[in-house]
């Protein structure tokens, strides 16, 4: 696996996974990668209405937006995050959204995982007419025209369920996301998981990309 930062998203085609191997990244982190991968060329203003997803156990929905607001500044037209583990203790299945003026946020409890994948589809559903319209009007539409989802982190979700459920979990949640034509990067520790462990991850790839943040 070589050592550099996860490629343009038009590098990949619709539909492309990719497992981000890489130490824990913090809010800024993400947010500034997720930028470079959904503008790779600052003047393109088309990047401005690319769907974008950020799937999130270890920060939190305030968390990213304050890390994109002080990075990034100008929200994409087209967020929206989904936030694990930021709902009552009280709600242990499902998932709630609120809309908000910067993006719209679904949670999802930290346990639910059919609810996390749920959730995903949710997100990759909201833009789902609107590709259509493209579609229909532009018959050599543009990959940066595809949704980007980025999934932060795999790791909490080994250490709560588990390499087997996790494994059956991304089997089934990539399906859904390739079905979206949208491109998936997703991240997982290399500084808490063993070499095995990464590598049975690999399997359900596309591609795989070994960076430091």
């Amino acid at each position: 696996m070589g050592r550099s930062p996860p490629a343009a998203l038009d590098q990949y085609d619709p539909g492309s996974s990719v497992l981000v191997v890489s130490p824990s990244m913090d809010a800024s982190d993400i947010v500034t990668t997720v930028e470079g991968i959904r503008s790779p060329d600052p003047t393109d203003k088309a990047d401005d209405e690319r769907p974008t997803v950020v799937v999130s156990r270890v920060h939190t929905a305030e968390a990213i937006l304050d890390a994109w607001r002080s990075r990034i500044g100008d929200f994409p037209s087209q967020f929206s995050i989904v936030s694990i583990g930021e709902v009552t203790r009280s709600i242990t299945a499902g998932t709630s959204s609120v809309e908000l003026p910067q993006a719209h946020i679904l949670t999802v409890g930290t346990e639910d995982v059919t609810g996390i994948g749920i959730a995903i589809g949710d997100a990759l559903s909201r833009w789902d007419e609107g590709k259509g319209e493209t579609e229909d009007s532009n018959t050599d539409s543009s990959p940066n025209q595809h949704p980007i989802l980025w999934f932060e982190s795999l790791t909490p979700l080994l250490e709560r369920k588990g390499l087997e459920m996790t494994f059956r979990f991304l089997h089934v949640t990539l399906e859904e996301i390739r079905r979206a034509d949208a491109v998936a990067y997703v991240h997982v520790d290399s500084s808490v998981h063993d070499r095995e462990t990464i590598m049975t991850l690999t399997h359900l790839f596309d591609d795989v990309v070994e960076f430091e943040p």
